[in-house]
Formats: C-alpha cells, structure tokens, sequence
C-alpha cells in the first residue's frame, strides 16, 4: 500500500517540473513574509498581527494552486496506462491501492510543501500556523482529486493537461466570481467549488471540502475498477 504513494511522492521531487513550483512557492512566500515585516506596526494595530505571513500564503494558494497541483497531477493515472506499466502495477496490488497511492503520493508532497513555507516565515511570524496548514492541505486536497479524476477518465496525459488547467481555471473564476454576485446560477456553480468555504467566517466551513474531494477519489476507484488496462 505505501510502495505506490511512495513512489509517487519520490517522483515528483525529482521531477525539474515541481523543483520550479517548489522555487516559485518559496521564494513568493518568502518575499510576501519580508514586504508585511515592513508593515507590522500597523498590521498589529489592525487587529492582524502575525496572521498576516499565514494569510499571505494562503491568498497565494488560491491564486496558484489550481494551476500548480493540475499540472503536476493532471497524468498521475493516465501516465501508467500510456506507458502500460499499470497491468505490472495491478499484478502487484490491487485497482483501488493504485488510486489510493497516487492519491496519497500526490497529497504528500503538498503536505510536506507547505509544511516547508510555514517554516519559512517562522522567523518573521514567530510561530507555525498549524491550522492554516490544514486548511491549506485540504485546499490543494480538492484539486488533486480533480486531476485524479480526469486522468481516471481520459487516456491522454495531453488531454487532461489541457482539461485539467481549464477547469481548475473555470472553478477559480466562478468560485470568486459567487462571492460578489447577485446572480443564482452562477452562486450555485460556487458552492461545489473550494473558494465558497474558504470566504466564510467559520474555520470549521474550510473542512468541508473534504466532502467534494473524497467524493472525486470514489468516482476515481469506481471507474478505474471497470477500465480495461
């Protein structure tokens, strides 16, 4: 079960792909932290405080990750039926440990991403936001079940990168869009996306978005188990 994921995990790291995101992550976050250190005073007087750092980066998150987590993820499944490595794969475990894995890789390596950034501005912040992250995991959580969703779907690793972009894209400008609109249709489209949760008062509200993402990886298992590989 943790070969897969494992694997995964490992890949992405080497990949020149996710060492440009990680450098584009870190050095954004990096300078976001230095440019509030600036504005602290006022930050404080405010009512802000330290939670400016954390919230920098979670308004980059929202921004970029759709984008980032899609083109990374967008063949995590398709990648092993074009290549055929996924019939030795299902010898070796079963259909559902092969999504479970990807999954799990892929979610890993964000976790670990992110962890990384909050470290980063603890010199400027003077503490760890360990709720922010978890917000942040689940976040990104979303658009992973997406990509393994699609690429479940699709046989094409080109396909779902060009489906997988425009569609993180679509949810983004309709999910910001249900916040300042009057209009019915276009506020129903945001509640299926993340970014209604997250404009809310309430942490607790950010956590539902498990829900959408668990529901991706179960459609995910349910196609897969019938595919012809």
């Amino acid at each position: 079960m943790f070969t897969i994921p494992f694997r995964e995990f490992t890949s992405l790291f080497k990949s020149i792909r996710s060492i440009i995101i990680i450098a584009v992550l870190f050095g954004v976050t990096i300078g976001a932290a230095k440019i509030i250190s600036n504005f602290q005073t006022q930050l404080q007087e405010l009512g802000i405080g330290d939670d400016a750092y954390a919230g920098a980066l979670m308004a980059l998150l929202l921004f970029a990750a759709p984008l980032f987590v899609t083109s990374l993820a967008h063949s995590v499944v398709n990648k092993e039926m074009a290549s055929r490595t996924v019939r030795f794969l299902a010898t070796k475990t079963s259909r559902a440990n092969i999504i479970l894995g990807k999954f799990l890789g892929n979610l890993f390596f964000w976790a670990i991403c992110l962890f990384l950034a909050l470290l980063l501005i603890i010199p400027f912040s003077n503490t760890f936001h360990i709720v922010e992250w978890f917000q942040m995991v689940v976040f990104v959580s979303y658009f992973i079940g997406l990509a393994v969703f699609l690429s479940t779907i699709f046989r094409s690793p080109s396909l779902t990168m060009f489906l997988g972009i425009t569609i993180s894209i679509a949810l983004q400008v309709l999910g910001l869009w249900s916040l300042a609109t009057e209009n019915v249709f276009v506020k129903m489209i945001g509640y299926i996306t993340p970014y209604f949760y997250y404009s809310q008062d309430q942490t607790y509200m950010s956590y539902i978005v498990v829900l959408f993402t668990l529901i991706f990886v179960i459609l995910s298992l349910l196609i897969f188990r019938k595919r012809d590989l």
